[in-house]
């Protein structure tokens, strides 16, 4: 459980500050993906693209048709989305503050800079500059990655830190797979090229020996790889160890870390035999539910510490 100079609500703030940049850096993947050539071709292609962030109904009810626009607006800036782009950013930068005297000087101004720069272009992107945008989200949020591993001590703060990182990460990977597999041809093989790009998967895939691009063996590499950095096994092997150094100390394994452990259990042995024959759509389900759950589960751990302190 965290000491006594990191206290529960900083350690929950620094969780969702990673997962609040982690979350402004995936929905910037999956827009520059599909404005570079759209996942299911030039028409019905955008709506997809919302359900993979979760947050369709909002969608619906503020906006008429689903197209580069509105999926831009939406995904963006706009604020009828809590999960926007600049939402993110805004409500990163209010955790960032909440533990600013936690966090190294340089780390702290990528979030303020990524911050201030969305609010001071929010609704001013055009077309010409959509790529520019949405390289900066994603270059920002890797600076901040990076010096999260590079100048901050491997203690609690790092931790609580890698838990956000990666199970932000992992939820989207697993809805990326979830709603394509819903929407599409599983044989199209530039389908499947885009759902790599989408999580900076080809050229990793194709260094594994991969041959054709297929929905199995992209399926495959995604959920059990241990060596990519977006793929489920790896993200939740991650999350463990990070939650294993979190809550170093305890008496009693808590309740989040027990829940990764089989999750990764899960992810580690289970075969893609298995994940068929229980139904792809199924086991992804699943996986996003355990992770709501560790989520949920870290929160109670916590401030269940606390209460009792």
């Amino acid at each position: 459980m965290p000491d006594r100079m990191l206290s529960c609500r900083h350690a929950d703030s620094l969780i969702w500050l990673s997962r609040l940049i982690e979350r402004a850096e995936n929905n910037a993947r999956i827009l520059e993906v599909n404005f570079i050539r759209p996942f299911y071709g030039e028409t019905a292609s955008w709506e997809p693209l919302v359900a993979i962030t979760g947050n369709i109904v909002d969608f619906r009810r503020f906006y008429d048709e689903a197209d580069a626009a509105s999926v831009f607006d939406f995904l963006a800036f706009s604020e009828a989305n809590p999960n926007s782009i600049v939402a993110c950013a805004d409500l990163a930068r209010e955790n960032a503050l909440a533990v600013r005297e936690r966090l190294p000087n340089e780390l702290f101004e990528v979030v303020n800079r990524l911050h201030l720069t969305l609010r001071a272009c929010a609704h001013r992107v055009g077309e010409p500059v959509v790529y520019p945008f949405l390289d900066l989200v994603k270059r920002q949020s890797m600076i901040f990655q990076g010096l999260v591993e590079a100048i901050l001590p491997h203690g609690e703060d790092g931790a609580f830190l890698r838990i956000g990182r990666y199970l932000e990460r992992l939820d989207k990977t697993a809805r990326i797979l979830d709603v394509v597999h819903y929407h599409a041809d599983g044989a199209d093989e530039e389908l499947w090229l885009r759902v790599l790009a989408s999580v900076s998967a080809y050229e990793a895939y194709r260094r594994t020996g991969g041959g054709r691009v297929t929905s199995r063996d992209v399926t495959t590499y995604l959920v059990q790889d241990g060596d990519f950095p977006r793929s489920l096994a790896f993200c939740a092997d991650q999350a463990l160890r990070a939650a294993q150094r979190a809550f170093a100390g305890v008496g009693e394994i808590p309740q989040s870390v027990r829940l990764l452990e089989q999750l990764d259990r899960r992810l580690r042995y289970s075969t893609m035999e298995e994940i068929e024959a229980q139904g792809l759509h199924a086991f992804l389900q699943a996986i996003l539910q355990e992770n709501n759950r560790i989520g949920e589960a870290i929160q109670r751990d916590l401030f269940a510490e606390e209460a009792s302190a």
